[in-house]
């Protein structure tokens, strides 16, 4: 083997290690998604608007399904937040002792 041969060959081995770096990285990028999707298929309680918006973006065509799917998933992302978020009436006689507490607490480590 020549010099440029060489050269050749170690620039396309170099080429091979990058691709199939990057290609790992994808992959785990790829399983870190499909492990956060999973998760909001297994609720119980996933709004509609997060299915609908992981089925268009899967739909083939990719011009105006993935924003129209991104927007679906963020507002069910939304909803599902406001609908754990909420705080109903009998939660306030649990809630409210434990706050007084904390408020207590926090008066006396600034005293």
């Amino acid at each position: 083997m020549n010099a440029d041969e060489l050269r050749a060959l170690t620039d396309a081995v170099h080429e091979l290690s990058s691709s199939s770096k990057e290609t790992t990285e994808a992959l785990q990028g790829f399983s870190n998604e499909l492990r956060f999707s999973q998760r909001l298929w297994r609720n119980g309680g996933t709004p509609k608007l997060i299915k609908i918006g992981l089925a268009l973006i899967a739909f083939p065509d990719p011009t105006i399904s993935d924003a129209i799917g991104s927007v679906l998933i963020a507002a069910g992302l939304i909803q599902l937040k406001m609908r754990n978020s909420t705080l109903h009436v009998e939660d306030v006689y649990k809630t409210f002792p434990r706050v007084v507490r904390e408020l207590g607490v926090i008066k006396q480590s600034l005293v």
